[in-house]
């Protein structure tokens, strides 16, 4: 029912203009609230992900990738850079809708040898951080 809620509120904000950095936000609490539980996972585990700490644990991957699910940038159990720049170029402020695309683009390959979504979620999760820390978020 959640997840219901948050597409379409993602569809609602996404056919009028780019979210604000507050909406973006209020967004990914609405999302922690459905992965966290189902990754079984801590804040103490996750919360220092914005600041570029990654906690090397099967959990905390599962909770990147499922983000990255209720996002719509995993298809069918892959990552899907083209749906990733789309959402940015609809979703993010312009202030940083050009350098988060840079960011993407430029983790392409990160999930290169990582069979494994939760690894590869990672993996492109870090690296992104890595590629321009001062725009990242992540709930």
């Amino acid at each position: 029912m959640l997840l219901i809620e948050i597409v379409k509120f993602l569809i609602l904000i996404a056919m009028c203009e780019a979210m604000t950095m507050k909406q973006i936000k209020n967004t990914g609490k609405m999302m922690r609230k459905s992965c966290q539980p189902k990754n079984n996972v801590e804040d103490e585990k996750i919360d220092p992900i914005g600041e570029g700490i990654f906690i090397d644990e099967k959990e905390v991957k599962c909770y990147m990738a499922c983000i990255m699910k209720m996002a719509n940038t995993i298809k069918n159990g892959k990552l899907n850079f083209d749906a990733a720049i789309k959402q940015a170029d609809l979703l993010l402020p312009e202030e940083v809708k050009e350098p988060a695309k840079e960011a993407i683009l430029a983790c392409k390959k990160a999930a290169d040898g990582h069979k494994d979504i939760c690894d590869a979620s990672f993996h492109v999760t870090k690296c992104i951080y890595n590629q321009n820390p001062d725009i990242f978020y992540f709930p």
